[in-house]
């Protein structure tokens, strides 16, 4: 449900907007005059969601209303109902601030489906302004949560700072929504949350691991996705936490997906937890340089790793942006792929 205010000098269609809207389970509000629409836009608590207003009106005129409703909430959609048919009037309209413009008579499911929407246009810049202001917090204290992981390793210091980077990078070569862009942030910086359940003697071995002992790691995919239940912001990045050891033919764990299965998260996690594990070195395995991690991506593209996301790395690592430089550079390093990170 939705809060509606709707402003039409004529009492007649007011009332028939009102019902209209009414049926679709929205709280109505109503006005005749402009100036009593703008005492109500000032005073309501909570805020309208949408407003609906005649372009004509006593006292304050439709643009007017508008205008000052954008300024009251810059987020609040407006909608202009008019008789007139002149191109002037709505380009005014959407310079006041409106998101759709209505000629009269105006049926029921026009009205309906011009609000519905103007609703989701209100939520859409809902959901920006929680990226903005709540991402940068949520993914502050994810960090915080790996750091914690991470001190148990000094191993692997500084290694999820270097993946949330290096992942988010090759995201962007492949153009993936800001939502799923966060997903892929949070589930690089929480993959290995896991490891925290991993007995030290086999998360420290130097040397091989025993079977029993390497089936105790592959626990650590499965266990850090249950780790995040119960935390909604989580959600997206869970199947990142669970599936960046699978692999594109299929080979990998814990469920043995293949290709496309594999969610797009978990993918290009897997190519960056490659690269960095190979650059920067582990106990058991000898550090590369960044020319024979890459080489070694594309020996594997298309059996251990997905194609489209090992091309978004090389092309970036050609392009040498800033941003990917500043991950890779100084890094130590380790092979990944002969053995399989752990």
């Amino acid at each position: 449900m939705a809060r509606v205010l709707v402003v039409e000098d004529d009492a007649v269609t007011c009332k028939f907007m009102r019902l209209t809207l009414e049926r679709d389970g929205h709280a109505v509000d109503t006005a005749l005059d402009g100036a009593d629409a703008a005492a109500l836009l000032a005073r309501a608590i909570p805020a309208y969601d949408v407003l609906v207003t005649d372009y004509g009106l006593p006292s304050v005129n439709g643009l007017e209303l508008v205008a000052l409703a954008h300024r009251l909430d810059p987020n609040l959609p407006s909608v202009m109902v008019t008789g007139s048919t002149e191109l002037n009037v709505a380009v005014q309209a959407m310079e006041a601030g409106a998101v759709n413009y209505v000629v009269k008579p105006c049926a029921g499911d026009t009205l309906r489906v011009v609000v519905a929407r103007a609703l989701e246009r209100r939520r859409m810049a809902e959901d920006s302004l929680r990226l903005r202001l709540v991402v940068p917090l949520l993914e502050r204290f994810t960090m915080k949560l790996a750091d914690m992981v991470e001190a148990r390793d000094l191993d692997t210091q500084a290694h999820c700072r270097r993946l949330v980077a290096m992942s988010d990078r090759i995201a962007a070569r492949l153009d993936l929504r800001p939502a799923e862009r966060e997903a892929v942030r949070l589930g690089a910086c929480l993959h290995d949350v896991g490891k925290i359940a991993i007995p030290d003697a086999v998360l420290h071995k130097a040397g091989p691991l025993l079977p029993e002992e390497w089936a105790v790691v592959q626990e650590h995919a499965e266990l850090g996705a249950r780790l995040l239940d119960g935390v909604d912001q989580w959600r997206s990045a869970q199947v990142v936490v669970r599936h960046h050891h699978e692999r594109w033919d299929g080979g990998g764990y814990p469920h043995g997906l293949r290709g496309a299965q594999i969610p797009v998260g978990a993918r290009i996690v897997a190519v960056a937890d490659a690269v960095d594990v190979m650059v920067n070195g582990r106990p058991y395995a000898p550090a590369r340089p960044l020319e024979q991690a890459v080489e070694e991506l594309r020996r594997h593209r298309g059996t251990q790793f997905d194609p489209e996301a090992v091309d978004a790395f090389t092309s970036a690592v050609a392009g040498v942006d800033a941003a990917m430089e500043q991950a890779l550079v100084g890094m130590s390093a380790v092979s990944l792929v002969g053995e399989a990170v752990r």
